[in-house]
């Protein structure tokens, strides 16, 4: 039986985290198009090793922890990955490819995005679908029928006032689970572990940060990291 991604919400809802999944490709391939120098993948035991004498992800540069289900290749980046802002060199990697993007910063919901082919697809973000999102969209219309996407609680202050009633939120594990199931995406819950970082994962792991800072200088947080 599939694990989907609806248990995401459960396992890793306060971590903060961004998940990258690629359609059709391996780990060390995602690797490199998410920043990561060639070749330096690390199996799971020695990567989950460095995290444990770090003592934290914090004092270590941005890293992923990557693993393979189902055609895809996927990612799990710490919180800083999710802000990053140097990595446009790369965008050309990304071009005609499908993927999705799922990320939680743990300021805001979190918000669900795909592209197929290279064509913006769909894009979820505080409880609603993107505006530009064709209004025919099998996901959209699957959502509102089936967990009432689009839907309005009435305020019980003015319930025969409309203009007065909240949107309707649907849980964010419900979310997940459409999202996963439309697009064939499903993640090994066991082989990641809750939380991914720590070291109880079978994922591999990278670090995707630059070794150079943009000011010439070598990335201080590499000077005790060993090169695999």
């Amino acid at each position: 039986m599939s694990d989907g991604i609806e248990w995401i919400h459960e396992a890793l809802n306060g971590w903060g985290f961004q998940l990258v999944a690629l359609k059709d490709a391996g780990v060390e391939e995602l690797a490199v198009m998410l920043g990561a120098e060639p070749g330096t993948v690390m199996a799971a035991p020695a990567f989950n090793a460095l995290v444990a004498a770090a003592g934290s992800t914090v004092r270590l540069p941005d890293l992923a922890r990557l693993g393979t289900c189902g055609g895809w290749a996927f990612a799990f980046e710490t919180g800083g990955g999710v802000f990053r802002l140097d990595r446009d060199h790369l965008s050309h990697l990304w071009e005609g490819r499908t993927y999705v993007r799922v990320s939680d910063t743990m300021m805001d919901p979190p918000t669900l995005h795909a592209v197929v082919d290279g064509a913006w697809d769909w894009r979820y973000f505080d409880g609603v679908v993107h505006e530009q999102v064709r209004a025919d969209h099998p996901l959209t219309a699957r959502m509102t029928a089936e967990i009432g996407l689009g839907g309005a609680v009435p305020d019980p202050d003015f319930p025969d006032d409309p203009d007065e009633w909240a949107l309707y939120v649907p849980a964010m594990a419900d979310v997940y689970r459409l999202f996963g199931e439309h697009y064939g995406l499903t993640l090994p819950r066991l082989a990641i572990g809750e939380p991914y970082h720590y070291g109880n994962t079978e994922l591999y792991g990278v670090f995707t940060a630059p070794r150079t800072l943009p000011d010439g200088r070598p990335n201080p947080k590499y000077e005790s990291v060993p090169r695999p």
